[in-house]
């Protein structure tokens, strides 16, 4: 059996773009809701996360290539607002993590991003299960 090796991205590298993409995720941001919604077409996610990204004056881009997605000129300056940084935060993880990283609460169906080495978390935050505890979801 041949195991794939996962690429973990440099999550630290990715904050606090990523944070906010979290927090605006949890809090249900119907933009970046939008984007998750259109997965696993990763083409109209990425169309999705370039219009917000566009919309708003932001000059990243996700654009396809070869081997994988990667971003063209990324713009996050303090004070371009929550939702510009949240989805460039989600462009620059999508690049270093793919899509995979990017996914629906088991239970809930809120969108998270999967910060784990081997890419398996399956719950959001308010559902996922602590250490020590048994809880049947």
């Amino acid at each position: 059996m041949t195991r794939k090796h996962v690429i973990v991205p440099p999550f630290r590298d990715l904050d606090p773009a990523l944070e906010v993409a979290e927090r605006l995720l949890a809090q249900g941001n119907p933009w970046l809701a939008g984007v998750v919604s259109a997965l696993p077409d990763e083409h109209a996610a990425a169309d999705r996360l370039n219009r917000i990204l566009a919309g708003n004056g932001a000059a990243p881009r996700l654009v396809e290539s070869g081997k994988g997605w990667r971003l063209v000129h990324v713009t996050a300056w303090p004070g371009c607002g929550d939702l510009v940084a949240g989805a460039s935060g989600l462009a620059e993880l999508v690049v270093f993590g793919g899509w995979r990283r990017i996914k629906r609460c088991a239970v809930c169906a809120q969108a998270f991003c999967d910060r784990t080495a081997g890419c398996s978390r399956r719950w959001c935050a308010g559902h996922r299960p602590h250490a020590g505890s048994r809880a049947v979801l």
